[in-house]
């Protein structure tokens, strides 16, 4: 008699989120997902109103994104061309660390045909599977998919711009040559054909990498699942590791959900991120380039009515055995003036006293104001903690957790020029720390801005919300012919008065130059070592044939070695020869060089030169594919004022995004 081996029980989870995934097949259909956002006025607009009108196109962009700022001023043009016909929703994806740039930027350039839209907390993101910027969808009539891109090459506004052509019908503007490509010279990519239904979404993003000289491989994908029917939603997403960046392997799903919706309100049950205000007192986000997910498990519920805005959860972080509970209330009144109120508490984390209730809180107040000329925004937090036994609980002896957070931000604008300013002041209000092992639930914002440029990135400042305060201004001048000029500085300090941080920049572009653009930088950092930075940007769009990009950038850094010595100083340069030789293929060079010496080198980084060589192929449904093969230098990933350090390596590496 054969022996029966029992099979190991599925997850009580797992077999939720398949039960659900499972149910929701029997519900009716819908064809595109219906959202809502916020422009920077204030003003909220709807997809689904939109969508009523007629076809959309609906791209997602940010201001640290390069190519996203090449893209837009041609949708802008698009845009005015097919005015009142299509709909050009541009949804910015800046979070709390960038969205002050939002306006500045879109006043800077003028773009006045595009309805840009705030995204602040990536619900909407996340609801379509963004991943990758620029990222775009065209919806035709009844809110099915016609198109979707993933990136942007010179030129492929073109195969957007057919897309289009067909979704009108005889209706739009080129409809007597429909089949003729905009752009001589490039093909026009296939548009995938509408879904029938379009309420299952599925994206695989998966990166593989092998070390020639340490022979280690890593797999790793993650496969996200969600379905629509009706007002109800689910989700799961897969996460593959074999082994992973960080040496683990598993097989597991981290994300599984469940949203109902009826009207204004929603309540979501599993795994959910989220944000209050601009993340000073809670930001729960997901980037996978930092391998950063600070997700709760619990349920969130949120119902809106009028200008009235409500929000609570409870849920537990990812790596803390703790009980979170918030809620934030946000109400909107004339004159664009809106304001909001938050709270946050949480098991006390110091572990001091026995008492029955033994917490600590943190509560936030905000306000802000769209005028003609002028917005501005301000968030004031604080921290303490709280026991119902007071016979435990000795303020003098214990630690009373107590902390607070400032943040202003205020953007002028007359004429050509805009004005941006920040302020900030964080005294020890890093709040549930390592909340997924490593970084903590809130993230205030950082004023250490991100740049377009290599090299500029590569100073690294990791914010520190214990102890930090400082300012940034931004001023930008938008002239004649396209040309855009912009300066920048900022300075941020410890409480005892010691710089840590300090930025100066300066750039100059020019849209377009006959069949050139152009694009130039000046920068001067300190930040554990003095950097300057000249660099420069040209673009080469002929009438015929492919197009192509070079960039140059060269660095003096001076490391800081600490008292009683001196690590000395290099140069480094960095250079990469792009060509896009049609819509669908982009092929690249990147040649690294620097003058370092033994002592200023990581363990293991060779001297250099280092070459590298890189394909991008994009299919049809907005899917992409990348070969990298060369070696690169060691270096900092920064993203809102986290870091993460990138050792040097010698490869290859094939990573992508598939959607269905």
């Amino acid at each position: 008699m054969p022996l029966l081996v029992p099979r190991r029980p599925r997850p009580a989870s797992t077999r939720l989120a398949v039960l659900l995934l499972s149910l929701l097949f029997a519900l009716p259909a819908l064809a595109a997902p219906d959202w809502t956002l916020e422009d920077p006025a204030g003003r909220r607009v709807s997809f689904a109103d939109e969508l009523a009108q007629g076809p959309v196109v609906v791209s997602f962009w940010a201001t640290w994104c390069k190519p996203c700022l090449k893209e837009l001023p041609q949708l802008e043009i698009l845009a005015g061309r097919y005015q009142g016909r299509v709909a050009f929703l541009a949804v910015s994806t800046d979070d709390s660390r960038s969205i002050a740039k939002v306006e500045p930027t879109v006043r800077a350039h003028g773009w006045e045909n595009l309805v840009v839209l705030l995204d602040t907390g990536g619900e909407v993101q996340r609801q379509l599977h963004v991943d990758a910027m620029p990222f775009l969808i065209l919806y035709d009539r009844e809110g099915r998919e016609a198109y979707r891109q993933t990136g942007y090459v010179m030129g492929s506004e073109a195969d957007l711009e057919l897309a289009i052509e067909k979704v009108l019908g005889p209706e739009g503007p080129l409809a007597a040559d429909v089949s003729a490509p905009v752009v001589a010279g490039m093909a026009p990519m296939a548009c995938a054909p509408p879904p029938t239904t379009g309420d299952l979404t599925a994206t695989d993003r998966f990166e593989y990498s092998y070390a020639t000289e340490t022979r280690r491989e890593i797999v790793e994908n993650w496969l996200d699942l969600s379905l629509q029917r009706g007002n109800v939603r689910a989700g799961l997403t897969l996460d593959s590791q074999s082994p992973g960046e960080e040496g683990g392997r598993r097989n597991e799903i981290t994300h599984r959900w469940f949203e109902l919706t009826r009207g204004e309100m929603a309540l979501r049950v599993g795994t959910f991120h989220g944000l209050f205000g601009r993340g000073l007192l809670f930001n729960a986000w997901q980037d996978r380039n930092l391998r950063i997910d600070t997700r709760l498990d619990g349920l969130i519920a949120t119902a809106r009515h009028g200008g009235l805005a409500a929000t609570a959860f409870s849920g537990t972080p990812s790596a803390r055995e703790l009980d979170l509970r918030g809620a934030d209330l946000e109400w909107t009144s004339g004159a664009g003036l809106a304001g909001g109120i938050s709270g946050l508490t949480w098991a006390n984390q110091a572990e001091v006293g026995t008492g029955a209730v033994d917490r600590e809180w943190a509560a936030s107040l905000r306000a802000r104001q769209s005028l003609g000329r002028a917005d501005w925004y301000v968030e004031v937090a604080g921290r303490n903690r709280f026991s119902l036994d007071a016979f435990d609980f000795d303020p003098a002896s214990d630690d009373p957790r107590r902390g607070w957070a400032l943040y202003g931000n205020l953007n002028l604008y007359q004429g050509p020029v805009t004005l941006s300013w920040e302020a900030s002041d964080y005294e020890d209000f890093e709040l549930v720390s390592r909340a997924d092992g490593a970084t903590s639930l809130n993230r205030p914002p950082s004023l250490a801005g991100e740049f377009t440029w290599t090299l500029l990135n590569r100073a690294p400042h990791a914010l520190n919300a214990t102890d930090e305060k400082g300012h940034n201004l931004d001023l930008t001048w938008s002239g004649p012919a396209g040309v855009t000029a912009k300066g920048s500085a900022s300075r941020l300090r410890r409480h005892d008065g010691g710089t840590v941080y300090e930025m100066a920049y300066v750039s100059l572009e020019k849209e377009q130059w006959g069949d050139f653009a152009v694009n130039g930088a000046l920068g001067y950092q300190d930040s554990e070592g003095l950097r300057q930075t000249v660099a420069a940007e040209v673009t080469w769009h002929p009438a015929t044939g492919p197009g192509w990009i070079l960039q140059a950038e060269q660095q003096h850094v001076r490391m800081g070695g600490g008292v009683g010595f001196d690590l000395g100083a290099y140069d480094q340069q960095w250079l990469k020869l792009e060509c896009a030789t049609t819509s669908n293929w982009t092929l690249g060079a990147v040649l690294e060089t620097n003058n370092k010496y033994a002592a200023q080198r990581s363990p293991g980084e060779d001297p250099g030169p280092y070459l590298a060589a890189q394909a991008t192929r994009r299919l049809d449904g907005g899917a992409t594919l990348n070969l990298w093969a060369g070696e690169r230098q060691a270096g900092f990933l920064c993203s809102g004022g986290v870091c993460k350090y990138e050792p040097a390596f010698a490869g290859i590496e094939f990573y992508g995004t598939l959607r269905w």
